[in-house]
């Protein structure tokens, strides 16, 4: 990884693990973020926001990932075509078997 937080891929060394390196990389990333913010992203969720009637069911994904992991700058999710933002979130229910990944 690069000082600009993203991973770069060397194609010269020979080195045929670049792209599990990589989604090592984002899925350890995925967990800091989970951990930092306490919010289930590229998990299948229900889930409650405070404005709007009603629950909304599907994977809750990042539109940006954040460059820093810091709970202080605030992250912008989507569940289908709505955006969300931690804020706005009333209740967040995992609905999904744990050990499995969403792309």
């Amino acid at each position: 990884m690069d000082d600009s937080g993203q991973s770069l891929f060397d194609f010269e060394s020979g080195d045929m693990c670049g792209y599990e390196n990589w989604r090592r990389e984002q899925q350890q990333r995925l967990q800091a973020i989970r951990r930092e913010w306490g919010i289930p992203v590229c998990r299948r969720v229900r889930l409650r926001l405070k404005n709007l009637n009603g629950d909304f069911e599907g994977v809750l994904r990042l539109v940006d990932q954040p460059l820093t992991i810091d709970r202080r700058r605030p992250l912008h999710l989507k569940i289908d075509n709505i955006d969300v933002f931690p804020d706005q979130i009333e209740q967040c229910v995992v609905i999904d078997d744990p050990h499995t990944t969403v792309p």
